[in-house]
């Protein structure tokens, strides 16, 4: 998490003689800040800010001589962030800040704030936000949460106006006790323009402090000049609400409930117009289809037509359909820059006459980027699915929430049914539960399509390093299966948990097949119970492959006995499937064996596990244009995929040594 700090506006207000005395902190208004730490400047997105009751202490201090307060009513409405409370502190510098109030010093606040996700805009990108419009290069908090505030003699932001409203006195003139006996607070608001009955609880509170403090202070200038200024923002920001309030409803006429959620979740007029397209379209076509009216060309026949570039015609038909891919046809064999050129056709874009000029036009719509990605995306997960991967006939396939430490549990068999007797109670059964952690980490590459690339024609990052980096990351979830297995941690495979037998006659035979079904047959639980598995997997190195293939393939057996009248047979033929990792005898694994071989039953039996975060079992390819780096001029890629590997429970597979 990254911290960030804001310099707000403080004002103290005076107390009335029957209630304490309150603080209102304009704490962010939207817009860029100027942040130490951040290569930008950065625009906290209220949306995803985290705000709760805060502690307001001096300087930063968490003590308790420094504590001056805390927050009771926080208003967050999207475009602005307001915080108010009460003074709790009694401590004798909390006393002098005060008194420095009441002697006319404008003190500042600091917000501190923790980041946890942002989002870098790059130079020349527009992004809504906070019902503003920025252009990058900014930094944009799209996660945050409100940690503390702080007091300070002088803030890091020179124009921000802090008035500070003096301490009651013990008698006021007969005209100010007039005024604060005879107006209401609904009088007051009224006089200031508002309507006590339409006002949000956060407004509502907001105007009660502002409203105290003005009928109790004894300084009416300064009281007047924060009340004023407090106010003038609250306009600001209920006129902005209203406006677009209005012009969502405007927009999403016909689309009710597009229009409750932009008006809940803060949207701009421009976020939710894109909501209300991207509904229109889903009637007509996918959503992710950008359509040019007048060629009827889309993002997706862009898509499409570099899939087949690629190799991949079968996926592409497979993901658009017949008819997109017809009418793509006569893209199909186009050059990048022609397609580049389509590109802005779709977007209905001017089509620059110097080439390298018209690839970055391109490059700036919205078709190619997304036709690049999507295809990008598609190849890469098609290509992950041809991978070979022994594990997924042996291994569990769990779903982790998040990359913290996962606890599994093997539930044990907890004793069969009891027979119920007429009028009979039935028995409270048992259950023991023996658990396993595992966890996901992250496994990650980039690569960049440069701008000669596509100026050469050479489509090499679709036909060659997309796929290249689905095998890639197979691979790399293969060896870590083999790594775990080969491990062996904590003995799982072992006599103590009667799953591994070793002697010379464990060679890959007949005769030590019939003893591992054997023992997986038999196999109980931690009360005797037996767990009714089945032989499902016969997993070995690539040595003994063919010995395997003659044991469950081969129709029949050659006897060399004669005359026994024994049938001919193979008992053992398809008993169960075959699986080869050559990971299992290479010298680069800890704890390889060309000999030894295992037996799984199901995979659901969880003998081994593979944990994807969120359950994503594909890699996942994020693009950037050729902005996203001043330094070089290319369309980068990255890949990425969250994944783990733990062994399970030791009694649903067997190992056999396969040697003395």
């Amino acid at each position: 998490m990254t911290p960030l700090q804001l310099t707000a506006g403080f004002s103290l207000l005076a107390a009335q003689a029957d209630r304490p005395r309150r603080f209102a902190i304009l704490a962010y208004s939207g817009g860029k800040l100027a942040v130490d730490g951040f290569e930008f400047p950065v625009v906290v997105d209220l949306a995803g800010l985290e705000a709760k009751a805060v502690s307001v202490v001096l300087d930063h201090e968490t003590t308790t001589a420094a504590t001056v307060g805390q927050t009771d009513t926080i208003t967050n409405n999207g475009r602005s962030l307001m915080l108010a409370g009460i003074v709790t502190g009694q401590s004798s510098r909390v006393q002098q800040v005060l008194a420095q109030a009441d002697a006319g010093h404008q003190w500042q606040a600091s917000i501190g704030a923790s980041v946890e996700l942002s989002e870098r805009i790059p130079a020349g990108h527009t992004v809504a936000v906070n019902g503003q419009h920025f252009v990058g290069p900014i930094i944009v908090a799209r996660r945050s949460v409100l940690r503390e505030t702080s007091i300070l003699p002088i803030g890091a932001d020179s124009s921000t106006q802090v008035n500070l409203a003096a301490r009651l006195k013990a008698a006021t003139s007969s005209k100010e006790q007039s005024m604060t006996t005879t107006m209401t607070f609904e009088e007051w608001t009224a006089d200031k323009g508002f309507d006590a009955a339409a006002l949000t609880p956060e407004a509502k509170a907001f105007l009660t402090t502002l409203f105290d403090a003005e009928a109790n202070s004894t300084d009416p200038a300064a009281t007047s000049s924060a009340t004023a200024a407090a106010l003038l923002n609250l306009r600001a920001t209920q006129s902005a609400e209203h406006d677009r309030i209005g012009k969502i409803n405007a927009i999403a006429a016909g689309h009710p409930t597009i229009a409750a959620t932009a008006i809940r979740n803060g949207w701009t007029a421009q976020e939710t117009e894109n909501h209300v397209l991207k509904a229109s379209q889903r009637m007509h076509t996918p959503s992710n289809v950008i359509r040019s009216s007048d060629s009827g060309t889309t993002s997706q026949h862009l898509s499409a037509a570099l899939m087949v570039r690629a190799g991949f015609s079968s996926a592409a038909e497979k993901q658009f359909g017949a008819r997109v891919m017809e009418e793509s046809r006569s893209l199909h064999g186009s050059s990048l820059p022609d397609l580049c050129r389509a590109a802005l056709v779709i977007d209905g874009k001017d089509i620059p006459h110097d080439r390298g000029s018209m690839i970055r036009a391109a490059f700036s719509t919205i078709s190619m980027p997304v036709a690049l990605g999507d295809s990008a995306n598609k190849i890469l997960v098609e290509a992950y699915k041809q991978a070979p991967a022994s594990w997924r006939s042996f291994a569990a396939v769990k779903s982790a929430a998040n990359f913290k430490t996962q606890t599994g549990i093997r539930p044990t068999f907890f004793g069969d049914l009891d027979q119920l007797p007429p009028g009979g109670s039935i028995k409270h059964g048992w259950a023991n539960e023996e658990t396993y952690d595992w966890h996901v980490n992250t496994f990650a590459k980039q690569f960049q399509f440069d701008r000669q690339n596509i100026i050469n024609d050479d489509a090499s990052v679709f036909t060659e390093v997309v796929p290249s980096m689905a095998r890639a990351a197979a691979r790399s979830l293969n060896s870590l299966v083999a790594t775990t297995l080969l491990a062996n941690a904590s003995s799982f495979f072992g006599s103590g948990n009667a799953n591994y037998f070793s002697g010379a006659s464990t060679n890959l035979q007949a005769s030590s097949l019939a003893t591992a079904i054997q023992m997986l047959r038999q196999m109980k639980d931690a009360e005797g119970n037996l767990l009714d598995l089945e032989p499902a997997v016969l997993l070995i190195p690539p040595e003994l492959e063919s010995v395997a293939r003659a044991l469950i393939q081969s129709t029949e057996v050659s006897r060399d006995a004669t005359g026994d009248n024994l049938p001919t047979g193979n008992v053992y033929k398809d008993f169960a499937q075959l699986a080869v990792e050559p990971r299992l005898s290479d010298s680069a694994f800890t704890g390889y064996s060309a000999v030894a071989w295992y037996l799984f039953s199901n995979a659901t039996n969880a003998s081994v596990i593979v944990g994807f975060l969120d359950g994503m079992e594909s890699p996942t390819l994020e693009s950037f244009g050729l902005d996203h780096d001043v330094n070089v001029l290319a369309f980068s890629f990255r890949v990425y995929q969250d994944f783990g590997c733990a062994l399970a429970d030791h009694r649903a597979a067997i190992r056999s040594k396969g040697a003395a």
